[in-house]
């Protein structure tokens, strides 16, 4: 059997702050949003080729911080320039929890905060 990679899907508190955040600081690619029969609304967004699709959580709750929840708590992107990289989004309203540090190395990391607890981390293989 062959599998696909088709799309990561995550459940958020506000799909306008979701959209704002993804769209306006990371640059994702907004391409969607349906409604299926339950009513529950899914917004398609592409992040560097990556689907990600988000959709209302059923309750209202406070999102546990990245570092302490179960489950997926980033997406990560490579980078040609990390430090570029750390400028470029700290223009576009991104904040960081860790700006850059040595994770290996040959590997250098930087975490973004997103909404619900997510973080986004960007990677420079040296």
């Amino acid at each position: 059997m062959q599998l696909r990679f088709e799309h990561v899907h995550y459940r958020c508190s506000d799909l306008d702050e979701t959209r704002r955040f993804y769209c306006d600081v990371m640059g994702a690619e907004y391409l969607d949003t349906v409604e299926l029969s339950n009513g529950r609304r899914i917004m398609k967004l592409n992040l560097g080729g990556v689907l990600l699709f988000f959709s209302p959580a059923a309750e209202a709750r406070s999102a546990e911080p990245a570092s302490e929840r179960m489950g997926a708590y980033h997406i990560a992107f490579f980078v040609d320039d990390l430090e570029q990289a750390v400028a470029y989004y700290k223009k576009r309203g991104a904040r960081f929890a860790v700006e850059s540090y040595m994770a290996s190395p040959t590997l250098k990391v930087a975490f973004i905060e997103a909404p619900d607890g997510m973080q986004i981390e960007l990677m420079e293989q040296l």
